[in-house]
């Protein structure tokens, strides 16, 4: 699934590409994707012009001139694309916004994007995507929903106040989005061995000096991952199509059964609260 750092990218490559841009249609055939639904979706957004685009936890959002938000979530496969009318058809494209962009900051180089007629394609190998209509008051309480954000509002105080709040695993309560925003399992698995703590301690055993160090970890993998442009180990691409590269830089995800980046270790696997889990139990304890 998309992480902070893969939606934060999608963010801005779309205020670069398609921000001041007029909605000229929409067109699906997944409806069930478009909430509350495709006709009032459709009659809500076309002729609308996009006023900012955001992001809150993994869920995108797409500001428009109305005062209504086009909510996207792209659950384990989603894609969202920005791509040049008539050009090919995208794997897995289940809904297309058709858009007129007078004044887009295209990037220098980028071929097949000189024209002011663009798409945005939301693709999605299993359907569990989806796209939401709201209203101010709606996104409002969704975005209450979510615990603060690690880049943003989240101090070292209110993580500590989080952390001793709870016996859980600590990387089960890493993911969970109530108390974080944004954090999933690759960044989780990796942001624990940078920090050298193991990811089935009880979260309020942490001392003070190892919640310090976490959360710093925590900030340093999630910016390691924007640099990167997002990890493409799975499905993930950016808004223009392109892999990201944090998946060459991996600390521990996906890595079990090579050496540790700490120590002279070997990377393990395991299963906890159902999620495969990374670490080295030679420097994680």
């Amino acid at each position: 699934m998309p992480e902070l750092p893969e939606v934060e990218t999608i963010k801005r490559d779309l205020s670069k590409l398609i921000a001041g841009g007029k909605i000229l249609d929409l067109t699906t055939d997944s409806a069930k994707q478009v909430l509350p639904s495709l006709e009032k979706v459709e009659k809500a957004i076309v002729g609308t012009t996009i006023a900012k685009i955001g992001r809150r936890a993994k869920l995108l959002q797409i500001f428009l001139s109305n005062n209504k938000i086009l909510v996207f979530h792209l659950k384990l496969t989603g894609r969202i694309l920005i791509r040049e009318k008539g050009a090919p058809k995208d794997d897995w494209q289940h809904i297309t916004i058709k858009l007129k962009v007078e004044n887009g900051n295209l990037p220098a180089g980028k071929a097949g994007l000189k024209n002011k007629n663009l798409e945005l394609r939301f693709c999605d190998s299993r359907k569990f995507g989806w796209v939401k209509l709201m209203t101010n008051e709606e996104l409002r309480i969704t975005n209450q929903e979510y615990g603060p954000e690690p880049l943003g509002d989240l101090s070292l105080k209110t993580f500590r106040e989080i952390v001793a709040s709870t016996r859980r695993p600590i990387k089960v309560l890493l993911l969970d989005q109530k108390k974080i925003a944004g954090i999933g399992n690759i960044y989780a698995n990796d942001a624990l061995n940078l920090a050298k703590i193991h990811p089935a301690r009880k979260s309020n055993q942490l001392t003070n000096e190892e919640t310090k160090k976490l959360f710093n970890a925590i900030k340093k993998v999630l910016k390691a991952g924007i640099k990167c442009r997002g990890a493409s180990d799975q499905y993930y691409l950016d808004a223009l199509g392109h892999r990201g590269s944090y998946q060459d830089h991996f600390l521990v995800y996906a890595r079990a059964g090579k050496p540790c980046r700490n120590c002279d270790g070997k990377i393990e696997k395991m299963k906890l609260a159902g999620r495969g889990t990374y670490f080295c139990s030679e420097c994680q304890k």
